[in-house]
């Protein structure tokens, strides 16, 4: 879709007045991005309505605080792979992430006590024993200061942040295949399998925190338990697996943090 077109629908919207209100640049693999200022009060409005009609426009919206060119102008890691598994297999990828996250756990154990106790949290059977009948309260929004609601041509959501020369990433996220470091495909391929499961879209990015809206956050006990330990691998940072059971997972919205 061209840009003016773009222009027409936001005007419509009711989300600017002309088209000089839209800044725009293009990602590292050459997708446009187009972004407007946008206060909190209705961000969140106005990001569904602007997924709503994804499909027709090929754009994803994001939340953020940060503008369109702020994004792209960082560099990009030298040399950084992305592995393609993130799209064609990412169930795949990612059970191979939680495999490295837990074989780091079991190297760094004091004790066989504490490995056992490793082994109980990354198994989701057991995990499930624990998941409580109703979920307790948690504030997904704690670090949600949008101030740009930026659109990213891509027609799946969870294809952004591969898109983006910089993202949120983990300084001690280590745990990948070989104790390396987070990949871009590896926020890829964590997103595209809640996509395809629970409906999450990617809703906020900033340099740190990431947030989904969850259409179908899992409520099974052992489904909860299978996501709360993904969601430690993903994001280990300010929580484990059976806090993220028993809080975040059955809510609508999923944050993310990376120190």
């Amino acid at each position: 879709m061209q840009r003016e077109q773009l222009a027409e629908i936001l005007r419509s919207e009711g989300l600017i007045a002309s088209d000089a209100e839209i800044k725009d640049a293009v990602t590292r693999a050459g997708s446009r991005m187009l972004g407007i200022r946008i206060t909190g009060d209705g961000a969140v409005d106005a990001w569904r309505r602007l997924l709503a009609l994804r499909d027709g426009t090929g754009f994803h919206p994001v939340l953020s605080p940060r503008s369109p060119s702020a994004w792209v102008d960082r560099a990009p890691v030298e040399g950084e792979p992305f592995d393609d598994r993130a799209i064609t297999a990412p169930r795949a990828l990612v059970a191979e992430i939680r495999a490295a996250a837990l074989e780091d756990h079991l190297k760094g154990a004091g004790d066989e006590s504490e490995a056992d106790e490793w082994r109980d949290e990354f198994d989701p059977e057991r995990l499930a024993l624990s998941v409580s009948p109703v979920p307790k309260e948690c504030d997904p929004w704690s670090d949600f200061r949008p101030s740009w609601l930026c659109l990213v041509e891509t027609s799946k959501g969870y294809r952004v942040p591969g898109l983006l020369p910089d993202r949120a990433r983990g300084r001690n996220w280590d745990h990948g295949p070989g104790g390396r470091p987070m990949l871009a495909s590896d926020h890829v391929a964590f997103l595209h399998t809640w996509y395809d499961r629970f409906g999450a879209e990617l809703l906020y990015l900033s340099g740190s925190v990431l947030i989904l809206d969850v259409a179908r956050p899992p409520q099974e006990p052992l489904a909860v338990a299978e996501a709360a330990i993904e969601q430690y691998v993903y994001s280990p940072d300010e929580s484990d697996a059976p806090q993220l059971a028993n809080r975040q997972v059955r809510g609508g919205a999923w944050r993310f943090w990376w120190d």
